[in-house]
């Protein structure tokens, strides 16, 4: 059965815009309202676990702290102390910090806060994920490998050492939790659980939807998952599009559409209105945007060369909007895609290689990996070649040559 469009004419579209607004407004009226308890008081005192942490020099060469917190409120702020404070990333804290200068649009975004205090606490309760990143943890040797991997399953931060490693090679897409894990779960959620689920099926109820009933399970387990790791940003959007993909799926209307992306990307900033200042959350969008690109016009070509021209494809026309925020660039980025493409088999290998207690198999190879040797450079994509970009992007939908020439156009901010 051939699926349908999310809107079959143009009133059903106004309809559907107008109700997603009314819910916007009412969205943004709760986060008005916890604004208003915030700074109903000049100081305001909150538990808050430590996203991030690290020091930072001022031109005169005094160094401070730098602090990123996650208060138990479900805002997300910073804080700086002036001198060197032990407490370490994911530690407890209770700050106490000023509220008189905070606007409700610094409300939404991550906001900064002069503290009065701030110290560590220790939260009682249930600490198997503590457990957990122990074990994982204890299989590697180096600091490095040990917040790669904690990173790699918890969605925990890494210190700057070993984040300038990963952003040297390329690889921070798939270091940190997002989209990209999600679907693997799923898929080796959904192949482990099927013939389980089968053999049952076949003896007790075989009028069940196996796919269907599959989803459920999946979907249950994964939300579990985003529990365990504090409902990592970047994880929970993944899992918000891809409900309400299954949910359109589930009535037959067509997932690879512009018009069903930009409805479920609003639909997701009514749930979420922070993320409208969320540089990840729109590089997320992106890279949606241009898969969606490729599949209109190449979906016609054989599902393995799919697989290796698309990871091309995205790492190529993400690199305009990339550099417009960030502007290291080192040769061994261009070989992402091809880690990329490895990272689909190295995942569930290095998942069941952990379960096992034997995730240390290949870190002598990681090691050389991270400390592979090259050329920084300074890539900056100025204002009007992104608007430039991003105009060819939008009309390339419509025809498969401009996409093509939009592609090429996106390499030459190599040459500007």
């Amino acid at each position: 059965m051939e699926s349908i469009p999310l809107f079959t004419d143009k009133k059903e579209m106004v309809f559907a815009t107008v109700i997603l607004l009314l819910l916007f407004c009412i969205s943004l009226g709760f986060e008005f309202k916890s604004y208003k308890n915030l700074v109903s008081k000049p100081l305001h005192v909150s538990s808050a676990k430590v996203l991030n942490h690290y020091e930072k020099h001022k031109k005169n060469g005094r160094s401070y702290d730098v602090f990123r917190l996650k208060s138990d409120e479900g805002y997300t702020f910073y804080t700086v102390l002036w001198k060197k404070s032990p407490i370490k990333i994911g530690s407890l804290v209770e700050v106490k910090f000023k509220t008189d200068k905070i606007t409700f649009l610094d409300y939404l975004k991550n906001f900064f806060a002069v503290n009065i205090f701030i110290k560590s606490i220790k939260k009682s309760g249930n600490n198997s994920i503590k457990k957990l990143k122990t074990y994982v943890k204890n299989q590697h040797k180096t600091e490095d490998l040990k917040e790669l991997f904690s990173a790699l399953f918890f969605a925990d931060f890494v210190g700057k050492t070993t984040r300038d490693k990963i952003q040297k090679i390329g690889i921070s897409h798939l270091v940190a939790i997002s989209g990209f894990h999600l679907g693997l779960i799923s898929a080796i959620l959904y192949l482990l659980l099927k013939p389980l689920y089968r053999f049952f099926q076949d003896r007790f109820f075989p009028y069940r939807n196996i796919n269907a009933d599959l989803a459920v399970i999946v979907f249950t387990l994964l939300f579990y998952y985003m529990y365990l790791i504090d409902f990592s940003p970047s994880f929970l959007r993944s899992f918000v599009l891809s409900l309400f993909s299954f949910f359109l799926f589930s009535k037959n209307i067509k997932i690879i559409s512009f018009t069903t992306l930009l409805f479920s990307v609003s639909f997701i900033v009514i749930l979420l209105p922070r993320f409208i200042f969320s540089i990840s959350f729109w590089f997320s969008v992106a890279g949606v945007f241009y898969i969606f690109l490729f599949l209109k016009h190449f979906s016609n070509i054989s599902k393995i060369w799919i697989f290796v021209l698309l990871n091309f494809w995205v790492f190529i026309a993400m690199m305009p909007v990339v550099h417009f925020v960030f502007t290291t660039f080192t040769p061994l980025q261009l070989y992402s895609p091809f880690l990329s493409m490895a990272f689909v088999v190295f995942y569930p290998m290095e998942l069941l290689l952990h379960i096992l207690g034997s995730g240390g198999l290949f870190d002598v190879w990681l090691k050389k990996l991270l400390n592979l040797q090259t050329t920084f450079y300074v890539v900056m994509t100025p204002l009007w070649f992104l608007v430039l970009y991003l105009f060819f992007s939008f009309i390339s939908i419509f025809n498969k040559w401009l996409a093509i020439f939009t592609l090429i156009f996106s390499f030459s901010i190599y040459f500007i």
